[in-house]
C-alpha cells in the first residue's frame, strides 16, 4: 500500500518537527515558530509542548490551528476515549556532543519515527500502513541552550478515533 496524501494535511509525513524555548514546526510545508515556556493546562486540555509524551493524544487540526498564529505553547491534548485523530508513541534521546546539523536530526527523525517504534506501536511496517507520521525534533538553539536532545513521535490517522491508535493495524 502506497501512501496517500491526507485530504487535511497533504504531505503530512513531511515530520514536523522541533521543540524547545524556539520550536519550529514543518508539516505540509509550513515552518512555524512554536514557543514552549507555557505550562501544563489541564483546564483547557493543552500539554506543555517539553512535556508532551507517549500516549498523549490530540487533534492535528487543532494542533495546526495553534501553531497557525506562529506562537503556541501548549499542545491541545484530549483523553484518548474523546476523540482524536493523533497520539504520540515514541520518544528517543538523540546522543549528547554537538549539534549533529538539521539534516542529521532530521534524517535520524524520519528512521526513528517510520522505523521499529512505529510497527510496534501500530502492528505493520510504516510502508505498508495508512497511518501518517509526524515529529518533534530540537534545533540547534534548543540543543545548546536548554540540551534538548528528544525526537518525540506521533502517528495520525485520517480518520477520528476514540481509543490508543495502537494495534491499528492498517
Amino acid at each position: 500500500m502506497h501512501k496517500q496524501e491526507s485530504p487535511e494535511f497533504p504531505h503530512v509525513f513531511s515530520l514536523p518537527a522541533v521543540r524547545g524555548a524556539a520550536l519550529a514546526v514543518v508539516s505540509a510545508g509550513a515552518v512555524v515558530s512554536l514557543s514552549a515556556c507555557g505550562v501544563l493546562n489541564s483546564v483547557m486540555g493543552g500539554g506543555n509542548v517539553m512535556e508532551i509524551g507517549v500516549g498523549d493524544c490530540f487533534t492535528e487540526s487543532e494542533m495546526q490551528t495553534a501553531m497557525g498564529s506562529g506562537e503556541v505553547e501548549d499542545i491541545p491534548l484530549v483523553d484518548c476515549s474523546e476523540s482524536h485523530d493523533a497520539e504520540v508513541f515514541h520518544v528517543e534521546e538523540l546522543p549528547d556532543g554537538d549539534f549533529p546539523g538539521d539534516g542529521s536530526v532530521q534524517s535520524s527523525m524520519d528512521d526513528i519515527c517510520t522505523g521499529t517504534a512505529f510497527a510496534d506501536f501500530i502492528g505493520v511496517d510504516y510502508a505498508d500502513s495508512e497511518i501518517y507520521v509526524g515529529g518533534l525534533s530540537p534545533t540547534s538553539d534548543t540543543w545548546e541552550l536548554i540540551d534538548d536532545r528528544e525526537i518525540v513521535c506521533y502517528v495520525i490517522s485520517d480518520e477520528a478515533v476514540t481509543e490508543s491508535l495502537a494495534g491499528a493495524s492498517r
